[in-house]
């Protein structure tokens, strides 16, 4: 066997070692979003007719595919999500308004902790994840109805998956933090639970 061959069979080798525990999943959440820093807005005015925060409710969908394996300890994926938030009250003190939205559309890179044992048990993860945040702010809206602005969204990840099945988690709870960004930087959390439904590619 020559070398170019040797080259090649090593290559295919680390190929199927990486992608043999690949897995692709789908997932529905409920979210539940908090947007503060309204107050320093620039859109505000007067600070004392507005409250800091808004918390809308909705629901999150997205899809993952983990495709590296590192050791035997954890997996590392990417991740797209869409969520869309929304709440009848806004921020200002004596009125709704329009009330409050957050929708998003994010991806990210996702790592498992997938040790023999525990993945049996749980499944905790951790992600970062980029995209477009659109809000009102619970501030924005007029005659034509809520004004809406995109921003740059980032956040961070944490969660727990609970196995129930071999094609199906129960994503126990997912914490998030980090910030809507234009001009002026509103911070962000969320709480989300929901199911996973899983399938070995």
């Amino acid at each position: 066997m020559n070398f170019r061959k040797a080259l090649l069979l090593l290559a295919v080798a680390l190929f199927v070692t990486a992608t043999a525990h690949a897995q692709f999943g789908v997932y529905g959440t409920f979210t539940a979003n908090h947007l503060s820093g309204i107050k320093s807005s620039p859109d505000v005015t007067t600070t004392n007719a507005v409250n800091n925060d808004v918390s809308p409710l909705g629901g999150t969908g997205g899809i993952y595919y983990d495709f590296f394996k590192l050791g035997h300890l954890a997996k590392l994926g990417v991740d797209a999500r869409g969520t869309i938030t929304t709440t009848k009250r806004g921020a200002y003190v004596n009125a709704n308004g329009g009330g409050s939205r957050i929708n998003s559309g994010l991806f990210g890179v996702r790592a498992v902790f997938d040790a023999p044992v525990l993945h049996t048990i749980l499944r905790p993860y951790v992600q970062g994840s980029v995209g477009i945040g659109s809000s009102n702010y619970g501030i924005l809206y007029g005659s034509n109805g809520v004004v809406t602005r995109n921003n740059f969204e980032y956040m961070g990840f944490a969660g727990v998956d609970i196995p129930l099945a071999p094609f199906m988690d129960l994503r126990l709870v997912e914490l998030g933090a980090g910030a809507l960004s234009n001009s002026h930087t509103y911070p962000l959390q969320s709480v989300s639970s929901g199911i996973v439904f899983h399938l070995p590619f």
